[in-house]
């Protein structure tokens, strides 16, 4: 982007507060195009999750396009005694409430992303919330948590021992990365949907003109062959989009995150 743009970018973390920090730094920003925030499903899932918020994620922020999508894995604890979805499902109807799944925190993408299958799926499960993967890994490995929804690389090694193993995608298709991995939607639960993503917005209010270059850039980046390679081998999708597809977009998935959000009963300050 620095190179199609002309001028250099900074990049500045602020992490913290679930990615409000970020967030609200950019939808505060003067709408001039010079503030960006590379954002997650947090843009579409933090409005009705945190309760008081001085900023409206949906409506003072603009879309400006995906970088890259990626789906959740289903992983279940080398322990457990099932070896795909259809199993999975079998199983904990047989055990209502029995089986427990893992996440990164409450309200995050791999525990939305699990409520979304216990609705559509039909089954019961106990949630365990975690401070990160480092933490879930060891518990799943000794059999205490039995699934969690996650991105493929931090619990590769696991499954490569057979201590963990995978079950299906929650991508609406396989991905390239993983082509002999089904999707839940292929394995009984018929148009299940849910990923996680990763791309750029800016302060509401941005002439149409900047956002527009804004991005041509990263439509440019995202589909550099280099770059997309680099996006496949992080088990991820190169996803570039216009600013109408962006719009539509992130508008679904705030529907989508929204029913997750009231069946889960999760709040945060």
């Amino acid at each position: 982007m620095r190179t199609t743009l002309g001028q250099p970018i900074i990049i500045e973390p602020k992490p913290g507060a679930g990615g409000n920090l970020a967030m609200e730094a950019t939808a505060k920003a003067p709408a001039d195009g010079y503030t960006l925030v590379f954002g997650t499903p947090a843009v579409a899932i933090n409005g009705k999750l945190y309760k008081q918020l001085s900023y409206d994620p949906l409506k003072d922020l603009a879309p400006l396009g995906l970088a890259a999508w990626g789906p959740y894995i289903v992983y279940a604890s080398g322990a457990l005694p099932v070896n795909s979805m259809s199993e999975l499902i079998a199983y904990a109807k047989s055990k209502p409430g029995e089986l427990n799944y893992a996440s990164v925190g409450v309200g995050s993408g791999t525990h939305l992303a699990a409520v979304l299958f216990t609705l559509a799926a039909g089954v019961q499960m106990t949630h365990v919330p975690y401070k990160g993967i480092q933490q879930i890994a060891p518990d799943m490995v000794a059999g205490s948590v039995h699934l969690t929804f996650n991105a493929y690389g931090p619990l590769a090694q696991f499954v490569q021992s057979g201590r963990i193993k995978m079950l299906a995608t929650s991508a609406s298709r396989r991905i390239p990365s993983l082509p002999e991995l089904p999707t839940i939607a292929e394995s009984g639960v018929p148009g299940f949907e849910a990923t996680g993503w990763y791309g750029f917005f800016t302060t509401a209010g941005t002439p149409r003109e900047a956002l527009q270059k804004l991005n041509a850039s990263i439509v440019a980046a995202v589909s550099d062959r280099e770059m997309s390679e680099r996006i496949e081998k992080m088990g991820l999708v190169p996803a570039p989009q216009t600013l109408d597809e962006a719009s539509r977009f992130v508008a679904a998935e705030a529907e989508k995150w929204a029913r997750a959000v009231a069946a889960s009963g999760a709040t945060a300050e």
